[in-house]
């Protein structure tokens, strides 16, 4: 199996990474980057994983000369349903109850509760106030996200589902 990451769509939220950090990581930029390819065997579902969650559909896998991404058809790669779940990524706009948030710049004092509560989704990388780092928020963090908000002392956070 190869992998490319779409360094135009990828938001370096760090989900890739954090499912194996073998194959891909965000030490040396923005974006992140493919440590091993093509993926050895051991690996292969792991990234068919980092893929499958990937909030931008920025992972893009080739199997046997057949490149895989949100937009590839199950027909067009002529697989079972099972088959077609295992290998395609999601694609944002297919997510059901998105969940959108913000952090108002104004009234957050970078206390950090956010990031610590779910770092996925905050960030106070860019100090003086936490920023959001996937929008939407996949489905996976929102009720930590939720807790967040509630957490926070200035009530800088606001959701949107």
């Amino acid at each position: 199996m190869k992998v490319k990451v779409d360094e135009d769509l990828c938001i370096g939220c760090g989900i890739c990474e954090g499912i194996v950090p073998t194959v891909f990581s965000l030490e040396n930029g923005p974006a992140a980057e493919v440590l091993m390819d093509p993926v050895t065997p051991d690996y292969e579902n792991d990234v068919r994983q980092a893929a499958e969650d990937c909030p931008e559909g920025a992972i893009l896998l080739e199997e046997e000369n057949q490149s895989i991404n949100s937009e590839t058809t199950v027909e067009a790669l002529e697989l079972s349903e099972d088959e077609a779940e295992d290998l395609t990524p999601i694609n944002v706009s297919e997510r059901k109850n998105e969940m959108k948030v913000t952090v108002d710049a104004d009234l957050c004092i970078g206390c950090g509760i956010c990031e610590g509560i779910v770092p996925e989704v905050f960030t106070l990388q860019n100090e003086p106030h936490a920023e959001v780092l996937l929008d939407p928020v996949p489905e996976e963090f929102q009720d930590a996200t939720r807790e967040a908000a509630e957490e926070c002392p200035e009530q800088a956070i606001a959701i949107e589902d």
